[in-house]
């Protein structure tokens, strides 16, 4: 193996880093995608049948149900960015050193 070249497993390392910080944004962007439209249409989050619907239906349940909505909007959002974090963590623990490329 040429010394300036870098071992495979720091390559793997890196491009493993890159795709699993990828797959953290790309979450992160569902997220704000989805709560920018549960903002400007709050129908999404409590649908207009749930409101005018029969007598029966208890407006607590409404409630709670938007309420895990979006309690679930934001762990998405945190997971997110925990994942993206590690990808990044992932790609710069897998850098070179210059004493363990060379051999020495």
């Amino acid at each position: 193996m040429r010394p300036d070249r870098e071992p495979s497993e720091h390559t793997l390392g890196r491009i493993l880093g890159i795709l699993v910080f990828l797959a953290g944004i790309v979450m992160l962007v569902v997220a704000f995608v989805l709560a920018f439209q549960a903002f400007h249409n709050p129908r999404i989050i409590i649908p207009d049948a749930a409101i005018t619907g029969p007598t029966d239906t208890v407006p607590l349940v409404v409630w709670v149900q938007a309420f895990l909505r979006l309690i679930l909007l934001f762990i998405m959002g945190y997971l997110g960015s925990l994942i993206a974090a590690r990808g990044a963590h992932l790609f710069f623990s897998a850098k070179r050193e210059p004493g363990r490329a060379a051999g020495d």
